[in-house]
């Protein structure tokens, strides 16, 4: 009978092992899904897929491939060179550069004259096409204002 009862019990014992084992191979496979690696895990450094795409999108734009980056919309703020722009519900704000160059674009027009401007006359209210680039830091600065009349 003691034998009956030790067997049993080191059955039990098995049992339990192997199903914590299996529990732990679990949590271990949700917590790692694809693009993760154990070490990001114990770091908490995980990324989401999405994330990684975004950073992808963002190592593409520093790259010296990409010379300048188009900006477009609606001015919606100015604050000392923080110009903020607007467009289809989207906001987006870049500095502009002391030595940016400002210019009118007549759109009336069939030549589309081009006429000099200074940074006092971008106003709110105007829609503005911006060159600009990403400085290393990730902030984005306008070189090449064309205020669109």
């Amino acid at each position: 009978m003691n034998r009956v009862i030790a067997l049993v019990i080191t059955l039990m014992v098995i049992v339990f092992f192997i199903a914590v084992g299996a529990l732990g191979l679990f949590v271990y496979q949700e917590y790692t899904k694809p693009g993760q690696s154990a070490d990001s895990i114990q770091t908490g450094q995980t990324m989401a897929q999405g994330d990684q795409q975004e950073l992808s999108k963002l190592r593409l734009l520093k790259s010296g491939v990409v010379n300048l980056i188009m900006l477009y919309g609606q001015v919606t703020d100015i604050s000392d060179s923080i110009i903020t722009l607007s467009f289809n519900q989207s906001n987006l704000s870049f500095t502009l550069s002391p030595n940016a160059n400002i210019y009118f674009v007549d759109t009336s027009s069939a030549t589309q004259k081009q006429t000099p401007g200074k940074v006092s006359d971008i106003k709110t209210g105007e829609n503005i096409q911006v060159g600009a680039q990403l400085t290393p830091d990730n902030q984005l600065v306008g070189y090449s204002v064309l205020i669109v009349k």
